[in-house]
C-alpha cells in the first residue's frame, strides 16, 4: 500500500513538471513570435518614387540630369551604402546615407551620351540595409539622335594586291531641315584619294573614297576626317583598314615546333596560295639542316610546304627559318621563321 501511494506521488510530480515544461516551452515560443514580430515591424524599407526615367531623344554629345527620390518608409533606420552605375551613368546620393522612418532623400543621376547612338538602357544599383531589397534598381533610358550621321562607321577595303587601287562610298546625312553643311573630308593617309560626288543634296552628301600607291604588303589602317557646321558634330572620325597582298600568300607566318622530344617524330606544314598563278617557286632552303623540307601541289594554285625534324636533331632551342625563292618581282624571297625547343 505504502509503495503504491509513492508510485502514485511520482506520476503526479513526473505529470506537473512535463506540464511546466510545455508551459514554459509555450511561453518561450511565444515570446520569440512576438520579438520576431517587433524585429519586423522595426525593419528599414526602401521606397522610390519612380524605378524609372526615360529622358526620351537627346542629341549624341548631350548630357541627362534627373534625381531619383526615395523615403524609408519602414520603422527602423535605413542605410544607404553604395550606389553604382553602368557605363556611361554617373551617380551622387544627394541626400545623407542614413535616414529614419519617413525621411526621404534623392540620388542625382547624370548620363553622358558621349558616342552612344539610338536607343540606350543604363542601370544605377542601390544598397542598403533594406533586408527585402537589399539591391533597388534604377533606369534611365531613351535614345540618342545625330545632326550628322555616316555610313559606313567605319570603312573596311577588304584585300587588295599591292599596287592596285580600290574605292568605296561614304555617306554624310544630315538631319532634314536642320541646314548642316560638311565643310570639308580629308585623311592624313598619302594613299586615300576623296573625290566629292555629283549625286550628293542639301541634307546628303556622297564622297568617294579611294585607296592606292600602297607599296607594302600586310595590314594598314588610318582615319578620315569629316568636319561639319555642326555645334554638337564639328568632326566625326571614320576610321579604315584592308589587307594588301603580294602575289603569294602563306601561312603560318611562323612556324613553330613547341617543346618536342627527340625521339619523337616532328612535322609541320606552311601553305602557300600562288595569287599570281604566273609565278612560280624556284627552290626552298631551310636552316638549321636538320629541318628537312619537301614541296607539293594541292591545287592549281595553292602549294604545300612539309617541314620534318630529322634524326640527327641536336636537344636545345631551334632557330632558324625557311626561304621560299620565287619569280615574282613584288615578293622574290619570302621568309619564314621558326623556332622551338628539342628535349631528351
Amino acid at each position: 500500500m505504502k509503495g503504491s501511494k509513492i508510485y502514485l506521488i511520482l506520476v503526479v510530480l513526473v505529470v506537473s513538471f512535463g506540464f511546466l515544461d510545455y508551459v514554459t516551452a509555450s511561453e518561450d515560443s511565444r515570446t520569440k513570435e512576438f520579438d520576431k514580430v517587433d524585429t519586423l515591424a522595426e525593419r528599414p524599407k526602401l521606397s522610390f518614387e519612380k524605378q524609372l526615367y526615360d529622358f526620351g531623344k537627346i542629341y549624341g554629345g548631350d548630357s541627362v540630369n534627373y534625381k531619383f527620390k526615395f523615403k524609408n518608409v519602414g520603422k527602423g533606420e535605413l542605410v544607404i551604402n553604395t550606389v553604382k552605375t553602368s557605363c556611361g551613368c554617373t551617380a551622387a546620393l544627394v541626400s545623407k546615407d542614413k535616414l529614419h522612418s519617413n525621411e526621404s532623400g534623392e540620388i542625382e543621376i547624370k548620363f553622358d551620351s558621349g558616342k552612344y547612338v539610338g536607343k540606350v538602357s543604363k542601370t544605377i544599383t542601390v544598397n542598403s540595409n533594406d533586408p527585402e531589397n537589399p539591391a533597388y534598381k534604377l533606369t534611365i533610358s531613351g535614345e540618342i539622335i545625330e545632326e550628322v550621321f555616316v555610313n559606313p562607321k567605319r570603312i573596311n577595303f577588304g584585300t587588295i594586291l599591292k599596287g592596285d587601287s580600290t574605292t568605296k562610298i561614304l555617306e554624310i546625312k544630315t538631319l532634314p531641315g536642320v541646314k548642316i553643311h560638311v565643310t570639308k573630308v580629308e585623311s592624313p593617309s598619302p594613299y586615300i584619294t576623296i573625290t566629292k560626288d555629283k549625286s550628293s543634296a542639301d541634307d546628303c552628301f556622297v564622297y568617294q573614297i579611294t585607296f592606292n600607291k600602297y607599296d607594302y604588303i600586310g595590314n594598314y589602317s588610318g582615319i578620315i576626317f569629316v568636319y561639319t557646321d555642326s555645334a554638337r558634330q564639328e568632326r566625326i572620325d571614320v576610321p579604315f583598314s584592308g589587307d594588301a597582298i603580294g602575289d603569294l600568300t602563306f601561312y603560318p607566318e611562323v612556324v613553330s615546333f613547341g617543346n618536342v622530344e627527340k625521339k619523337l617524330e616532328a612535322k609541320r606544314t606552311v601553305i602557300i596560295n600562288l595569287v599570281n598563278s604566273d609565278v612560280k617557286i624556284e627552290k626552298v632552303e631551310a636552316i638549321p639542316d636538320f629541318i628537312n623540307h619537301s614541296i607539293s601541289d594541292l591545287n592549281k594554285k595553292s602549294k604545300r610546304l612539309d617541314l620534318t625534324l630529322s634524326d640527327n636533331r641536336p636537344i636545345g632551342k631551334i632557330t632558324g627559318g625557311v626561304k621560299i625563292y620565287t619569280t615574282s618581282v613584288v615578293q622574290p624571297v619570302i621568309s619564314i621563321p621558326i623556332n622551338g625547343e628539342i628535349k631528351e
